[in-house]
């Protein structure tokens, strides 16, 4: 065989090599997309997880989101949570495309901080509160961005579900959010899905989903069993506030008596909501962890 012969097959041969990689390349790409919640769900710990999270203002700055998540790691907290909308937040061009895109952006990139850490992301996609003019909320009803709202969705569908547990709607009390529970379990299978339906304190669990979150008004205030005790209550958040106020940061000895109650009471996880705040919280982060060790 001559030498422009040889060339020519090994040309080929590179060609082929090539697009066999395209090929493969393009049904990983098909099959992430396509089957994005086939990861391991997270499972429930002998102990409650302890989890925290700037809910309304994750997104505001990476760089707190950043300190936040080192030092929960060093703490040994199980998880951050966020409202995925930022409500109540003051987005000046929220639910916009451009919006959708950045927010996809921002949660993709705590979402690969969480995994690194074996920390779990809590994301409440919605908030049924919407529209409603609570804690100054002037934005749109939830069936008024019901199709942003789907993006959102497809936004965490897309990302996966390891290490993610999802509560479809907060505080679910319209049409429109049962609507939106209903396209969630349908589309996010494979994921841990929290139901907060009741106006924030459900009494059961509704097919499709694996647990319940509830809303206790008050520091002393009894839950079931088995749920996932969460502080989004205005009178709680308050309370547990170190100067009574929805910003401000923890008080170390009631977020303590708070934390301890909800041990005593056997529930799954308890999530401290630092609704309003800005900056980190170092005092919930640093009584969270302390709680968390024997």
């Amino acid at each position: 065989m001559d030498w422009g012969a040889r060339a020519g097959k090994r040309k080929n041969n590179y060609l082929c090599q090539k697009k066999m990689k395209r090929i493969l390349r393009l049904i990983a790409l098909t099959a992430f997309f396509l089957c994005p919640a086939a990861a391991q769900r997270p499972s429930w710990p002998p102990e409650p997880w302890l989890l925290y999270g700037r809910v309304n203002h994750w997104a505001d700055s990476p760089k707190t989101l950043k300190q936040e998540v080192r030092l929960m790691a060093r703490n040994g907290l199980d998880g951050y949570m966020i409202e995925l909308a930022g409500w109540a937040a003051p987005w000046t061009d929220q639910w916009s495309d451009a919006w959708l895109r950045e927010t996809e952006r921002r949660y993709a990139r705590l979402l690969k901080m969480c995994r690194r850490r074996n920390l779990v992301l809590f994301v409440s996609i919605v908030n049924d509160n919407m529209g409603r003019g609570k804690y100054g909320d002037t934005g749109p009803a939830l069936e008024q961005v019901y199709s942003q709202a789907l993006q959102l969705m497809q936004v965490v569908r897309k990302h996966g579900a390891d290490h993610v547990v999802v509560q479809p709607v907060a505080e679910t009390q319209t049409q429109a959010g049962r609507n939106f529970e209903t396209d969630c379990v349908r589309a996010l299978q494979g994921f841990t899905l929290a139901y907060n339906g009741g106006g924030g304190f459900p009494d059961r669990t509704p097919e499709g989903f694996h647990c319940r979150a509830v809303h206790p008004a008050h520091i002393g205030t009894a839950v079931p069993q088995g749920v996932m005790a969460v502080s989004d209550h205005g009178i709680l958040i308050r309370e547990l506030a170190a100067d009574h106020s929805l910003d401000g940061p923890a008080s170390a000895d009631r977020l303590t008596q708070w934390v301890e109650n909800m041990k005593r009471m056997h529930v799954k996880a308890i999530g401290y909501y630092a609704f309003q705040r800005q900056e980190l919280d170092r005092t919930a982060i640093v009584t969270l962890g302390k709680c968390k060790r024997p």
